[in-house]
């Protein structure tokens, strides 16, 4: 993985700062909460320090998730673009030349 944050990447072996964007990429999952507040919050909309830092702590895995390669996209959301809906697409059309 390439993503680094507010790591200090020179206090990490390339191997141990491997594992920790690792586990923080395994750690996120999806919130629809947080990604309403990081929204209210872009907006000028007054969120606690508290909340700022969850806010942080959520953007920093998913940063992390995409850069793993792991799907970021909503699950409840339409997948008519995602990337999720156009793998299940492709598996679905037969292979050219198939019986």
């Amino acid at each position: 993985m390439s993503y680094q944050d507010n790591l200090d990447a020179e206090s990490y072996t390339p191997e141990s700062l491997e594992q920790t964007l690792r586990s923080r990429a395994d750690a996120w999952n999806f919130s629809g909460q947080a990604e309403a507040a990081i929204s209210y919050a872009a907006q000028g909309g007054n969120v606690t320090p508290e909340m700022r830092m969850s806010m942080g702590y959520y953007q920093t895995g998913k940063r992390a998730a995409e850069a793993a390669c792991r799907d970021i996209a909503d699950p409840n959301g339409p997948q008519e673009n995602g990337k999720l809906a156009d793998a299940y697409r492709a598996i679905s059309q037969p292979l050219p030349n198939s019986l």
